[in-house]
């Protein structure tokens, strides 16, 4: 009896034995052994990855092969990473370095020194998402979709999103030169700019007349919730019955910005946008204070506006009956969220899609306006910057058929 047991607990420890170094090499495997071995010890039932250690082999066979001794692995690393997620979903989904994720939150608090653009990576193509109104870049006549070739004559081919970044942006008073491609004209265009303290204008007002206003909200930053907060307390005591909310070339930002920004316009309780996850579970986010402007409200579009911007304006057509104006706006229908790694890179992941309260799905689509005002031929590069011809025919529109 007593033989019988002691065999159970040595068949009992040799199964422990050989699990404990089963797991072990299968941690340690993807970085010791080929991918080849790899992926046979997987068949076999070991915790392996083969995808993984075929990634480490190719990376040390580089390393250990390259005429160059210089090569760092924590670069080629990144790169893989970015490489990984470029396809995802159009660039959206996407690594930062740390330098990348500090530039992001600086842009997100509202000033830099560059041109004045944002811009992402698709398919290894810098396109440029939003120019931010009065900018060098926006008086020089630069637009979102225009794709960046080079800068300062070199070839922009290759390099990480940051280094571009840096290239273009300098030291306040220098000149940057860009060469884009713009799709729309399936041409190439040269931009000589020069560099300025950019202090991304959020909400500025102009009194068109006593019952009209021109409000403009160019990003939702951290610190545009109180800006507008303050403009429209403003505009409601000097009697102003409509604005024009001109959301051309906002690019989006914080939800939870546009959720409060949201608030002002719209009763309580109002859906303002409704989000859906992997699983397929729907979260509706609502309204919560009274509003502060009791007047109308129209909103004035163009391909530049995305994102927070969108909702926004999706919001404002489906509960107050906003007339839209001006172009199709970009059609980003998406949410990421953050995630922070260790060394203070990060990485953002679309986690959601959105509705608009009526359910409409505007990704890739975007918001058709009711009323479709096109803007005025670019000018040339060289060329003084052009009246803002669509602003002013959206005006008229509004003053002609929606101020009572």
């Amino acid at each position: 009896m007593e033989f019988r047991k002691l065999s159970r607990y040595k068949l009992i420890a040799i199964c422990v034995f050989f699990l404990v170094v089963g797991l072990f090499l299968g941690a340690i495997s993807q970085y010791v052994v080929g991918p080849n071995l790899a992926i046979a010890l997987s068949r076999l039932g070991l915790p392996i990855n083969p995808q993984l250690s075929k990634l480490i082999a190719v990376q040390n066979l580089v390393m250990e092969r390259h005429v160059s001794t210089e090569l760092d692995p924590n670069v080629m690393m990144e790169n893989a990473i970015r490489g990984m997620l470029t396809r995802v979903d159009g660039g959206y989904t996407r690594y930062e370095s740390p330098d990348e994720a500090r530039e992001t939150t600086e842009q997100g608090a509202g000033e830099y020194s560059g041109i004045g653009v944002s811009v992402r990576m698709v398919e290894e193509q810098v396109h440029i998402e939003a120019v931010f109104r009065g900018t060098p870049a926006h008086q020089a006549g630069l637009l979102p979709r225009d794709i960046i070739i080079s800068v300062n004559g070199d070839s922009i081919r290759g390099l990480l999103l940051r280094d571009i970044t840096g290239r273009i942006k300098g030291l306040v008073g220098t000149d940057v030169e860009l060469t884009i491609f713009r799709p729309a004209l399936n041409s190439a265009l040269e931009f000589k700019i020069t560099r300025a303290r950019i202090i991304v204008p959020v909400v500025e007002s102009n009194l068109i007349t006593p019952r009209l206003a021109h409000v403009i909200l160019t990003q939702f930053t951290t610190t545009a919730t109180d800006q507008m907060r303050q403009t429209l307390l403003r505009l409601e005591q000097d009697g102003v019955k409509h604005i024009l909310l001109d959301l051309r070339f906002n690019p989006g930002g914080h939800t939870s910005v546009v959720e409060a920004i949201a608030d002002f316009f719209l009763d309580p309780n109002l859906v303002i946008y409704k989000t859906i996850d992997r699983a397929g579970e729907v979260t509706e986010y609502r309204t919560s204070q009274p509003k502060l402007f009791t007047g109308d409200v129209s909103v004035l579009v163009n391909q530049g506006s995305a994102s927070a911007s969108e909702i926004l304006a999706g919001a404002l057509r489906d509960h107050r009956q906003a007339k839209i104006l001006g172009t199709t706006t970009f059609g980003k229908g998406t949410v990421q969220q953050g995630f922070s790694i260790l060394d203070g890179s990060r990485v953002w992941v679309t986690v959601q899609t959105y509705r608009t309260p009526a359910g409409v799905d505007i990704n890739k689509a975007g918001i058709v306006p009711d009323v479709v005002i096109e803007p005025a031929k670019p000018a040339e590069p060289t060329a003084p910057e052009p009246v803002d011809t669509q602003l002013r025919d959206a005006l008229k529109y509004v003053q002609d058929n929606l101020l009572n």
